[in-house]
């Protein structure tokens, strides 16, 4: 189911900010996204209002494990609005 994904999801984002858990956390929202949105044939995005963010303001769901890897204020993001 796609709620123990996104259970292990939300535990990886609550550790602090590092490397590994940047990893972790990219690979848990990839798992999520794929059992999550197998069927659907849209292409969801993030967005974000936030003026002049060190991150993209819209992102594509397909792209998100690729931020999150990478980019710690995304990560950060992240962390706050699946709280």
């Amino acid at each position: 189911m796609a709620n123990a994904e996104w259970e292990q999801l939300r535990e990886t984002l609550k550790k602090p900010v590092s490397k590994e858990a940047m990893a972790e956390a990219a690979q848990a929202f990839e798992k999520w996204r794929v059992v999550k949105l197998a069927k659907g044939r849209s292409r969801p995005m993030l967005v974000s209002l936030k003026y002049k963010a060190p991150y993209p303001t819209a992102i594509e769901l397909k792209d998100i494990p690729k931020e999150l890897e990478r980019n710690p204020a995304f990560f950060e993001l992240l962390k706050k609005v699946i709280k």
